[in-house]
């Protein structure tokens, strides 16, 4: 007899404790959180130069490893080549599907050159949530290094009239999201004087003026380290903006 009510108490013992969380969790004790998932990692379009004429070969190994570094997931673009528009509307539809994949604040931009002319575009547009942009092309109204390299031709053969160059430049479009520019004091293609003014019109365009020329990132490529990072930091805090 006394055997059984030491099984009895036992096995009620038992019961207590495979009852106990139920009840806590119903009395209101405890509670489950659903685990916060990460957000993706920020998306990052590389645009290379090349007056849109050409590609750039050597602008990918430049800054791929710098963007992986820095936490982005690269996307080089290619895009049409001798034409200014479909170039544009390129880098335009690469920023919207990567937006509607990972997410509006989850898209930047990095271009040099003609390529940061695109960049830029991309972030007067707000189609970006920031972009840094080398020696680009702001004002392609008054850039006579194009038509001096290539010919009187060189506009006509990007199928663009001086109201597309217009339309198309940078510094005549609001500039909606965060944007880096990054200028060579010594660049004989791109005048410096063009982007400080562009700097100096926008309150969101952040000038660096720097040593060398036109390809001082070749030989500096810290900079293109240092860009990578100011990026990094919009990225992290619209990641905390969204915990």
């Amino acid at each position: 007899m006394r055997r059984r009510r030491h099984v009895a108490t036992a096995l009620l013992a038992l019961l207590v404790a495979l009852l106990a969380p139920a009840r806590s969790l119903a009395a209101g004790e405890g509670h489950a959180t659903a685990p916060v998932r990460p957000l993706p990692h920020p998306q990052l379009l590389l645009i290379h130069g090349g007056s849109f004429l050409f590609d750039d070969p050597d602008f990918e190994p430049l800054t791929r490893p710098r963007a992986l570094a820095a936490g982005f997931v690269p996307h080089y673009v290619t895009y049409p080549l001798g034409d200014l528009p479909a170039a544009v509307e390129r880098v335009r539809a690469e920023a919207r599907r990567l937006r509607e994949k990972f997410g509006r604040d989850r898209v930047y931009a990095y271009g040099s050159s003609a390529g940061g002319t695109l960049a830029a575009l991309l972030s007067g547009d707000d189609l970006v949530s920031g972009a840094v942009a080398k020696a680009p092309i702001s004002d392609l109204t008054t850039w006579e290094w194009g038509t001096e390299r290539y010919g009187p031709e060189y506009w006509e053969g990007l199928g663009v009239d001086l109201a597309d160059r217009e339309r198309l430049s940078p510094i005549r479009r609001p500039q909606l999201a965060p944007l880096l520019v990054i200028q060579g004091r010594g660049d004989h293609v791109v005048p410096p004087a063009m982007n400080e003014t562009f700097a100096a019109a926008y309150r969101r365009v952040t000038l660096w003026m720097v040593a060398g020329g036109h390809t001082t990132d070749r030989v500096r490529p810290y900079l293109v380290t240092r860009a990578m990072h100011w990026l990094a930091l919009i990225a992290a805090r619209k990641e905390r903006a969204h915990l």
